[in-house]
């Protein structure tokens, strides 16, 4: 069995809407994960210190 994995690395904004927190990637990522629309995906958060 094969799977294969696409891996995005980028600096998003979180952003809270009325009752969701979304992860919001910068331009030119955008059209890339649309394409992954529906589809569950693994997302690893990491926070820095200032």
């Amino acid at each position: 069995m094969r799977v294969m994995v696409s891996i995005y690395v980028f600096e998003a904004k979180i952003v809270k809407t009325m009752r969701k927190f979304l992860i919001y990637p910068p331009k030119e990522y955008q059209e890339k994960l649309s394409k992954l629309h529906g589809k569950k995906v693994k997302v690893i958060v990491i926070e820095e210190s200032d």
